[in-house]
């Protein structure tokens, strides 16, 4: 099955005075966007974000409000979407503020915003991938 995801941007940050950098993959394999996730690590892999547009550059994505956003690492992070109001939301966690990306400027976000489930968040962002909605995205266990 071919999915409807056509960019993937993955941004590095490094611990040194280099500045950050990013590698776009057009048209990811499944595998592409897994291994993306898995290295993720909250300082130097700390951003995925899948598109269902085209680009030529990595940089563009960033302007792309209907992007898929993954932020933090592989065991903690959050999942969210700006135009269609969505992100992963634990209706049983708490209200009080965690940091996630902790280079560069940092992403914030409540704690019930956060997937601490490797494998769950893979099914959640799998489930994007094949479909591009986020129509039964929170209906995944």
């Amino acid at each position: 099955m071919t999915s409807v995801i056509k960019s993937m941007v993955i941004v590095r940050y490094y611990r040194d005075d280099r500045p950050w950098d990013l590698k776009l993959v057009k048209n990811p394999k499944w595998e592409d966007v897994e291994s993306a996730i898995r290295q993720m690590d909250n300082y130097c892999f700390p951003i995925v974000l899948l598109s269902l547009l085209e680009f030529d550059n990595g940089e563009d994505v960033f302007g792309d409000d209907d992007a898929f956003n993954i932020i933090g690492a592989a065991d903690k992070c959050a999942l969210f979407h700006m135009i269609h109001d969505w992100r992963y939301e634990d209706p049983d966690g708490d209200t009080s503020e965690v940091r996630l990306w902790e280079s560069d400027q940092g992403y914030y976000c409540q704690e019930r915003h956060v997937l601490r489930d490797i494998e769950k968040a893979l099914r959640i962002i799998k489930a994007f991938y094949d479909t591009g909605s986020y129509e039964d995205l929170d209906s995944i266990k």
